[in-house]
């Protein structure tokens, strides 16, 4: 299996869709300029060969990574070697945890919506934050819905007054994230409840979002990002979902807008005969047809 990865510096090198360059992966980066555009163009393929499962990032990771697993399988029979491919591009759920978000990418010039995306990332992280904190400090369902109707309320207010962005705007730029915590905002609105939570825990709870934000990140740095994706296969090509076939290979080309949402699927089975082993059998067979004639006729010609 081939990647390839085109684009400049920090679209090669962050991480919104890294491509693995270690262990058995053999990975190459080379540069060439762009006549027309005079910016230089970063090019970084990696292959393997593949067998049995190939998991990119493990659960433990988090939600953030873009998850691509793939599953090849080899099942060799005395007359044929097959083989099997199948690749999930892991579906995003934008429109699931962000619908704004998701209206937003599919028509960027809504500027109105705009405006209410990033409270909209902020409320989904910060109820993922609290619900992984739960367990740990007894909040119980109708509590943390009290939590969240109050930060509701805030960015309602905040809207009717014209002001969403100035209460947004008390966090510090990390200058290559789309998205940062705004860490002021967060630790004021929690004070209501401060009787209630346990010593810190604004800071504890912007621990847990942070997996979340960085998910958020991603997605939103993977959108307009297109693919081009190559598998070669032994053999002859029984089966594939390819939007193209050049004798052992199979090119897939696609967006993020594929996986944005569900996932996308990458299917392709091949077929390698051995017709050695046919002819061996069909002569072995027309040995023994012949056997059984010759004692068929020797026991007639004994009766």
């Amino acid at each position: 299996m081939q990647y390839r990865s085109e684009g400049d510096e920090k679209d090669i090198f962050d991480r919104d869709f890294s491509l693995p360059a270690s262990g058995k992966w053999a990975s190459d980066i080379i540069q060439k300029g762009n006549s027309e555009s005079g910016e230089t163009v970063h090019i970084m393929t990696s292959q393997a060969v593949l067998e049995n499962t190939t998991v990119f990032h493990d659960i433990s990771e988090g939600p953030a990574p873009q998850r691509h697993p793939i599953y090849v399988k080899k099942q060799s029979n005395f007359f044929s070697t097959s083989y099997r491919l199948n690749q999930t591009f892991k579906g995003r759920g934008i429109h699931n945890k962000y619908p704004l978000l998701a209206k937003t990418m599919e028509d960027p010039s809504n500027g109105d919506i705009n405006e209410k995306v990033e409270t909209e990332i902020i409320m989904y992280c910060l109820n993922m934050g609290l619900e992984n904190l739960k367990d740990d400090h007894g909040l119980d369902d109708l509590f943390i819905e009290r939590i969240l109707n109050h930060f509701r309320g805030v960015f309602y207010k905040a809207e009717e007054e014209g002001n969403l962005f100035g209460v947004l705007n008390d966090s510090t730029s990390s200058g290559s994230e789309s998205f940062v915590l705004p860490t002021k905002l967060i630790e004021s609105n929690f004070r209501p409840f401060s009787k209630d939570l346990p010593e810190r825990f604004p800071q504890l709870c912007m621990a847990a979002m942070m997996p979340y934000v960085l998910e958020a990140n991603i997605t939103v740095k993977l959108h307009d990002d297109s693919f081009k994706f190559a598998g070669v296969l032994p053999g002859v090509i029984t089966a594939s979902n390819a939007d193209s076939v050049s004798n052992d290979t199979l090119w897939w080309q696609f967006g993020s807008d594929a996986f944005i949402h569900d996932d996308y699927v990458i299917e392709a089975a091949s077929i390698i005969y051995h017709p050695k082993r046919v002819q061996m059998v069909v002569v072995i067979g027309a040995f023994g047809i012949l056997l059984g004639l010759v004692f068929i006729s020797k026991r007639r010609k004994s009766s």
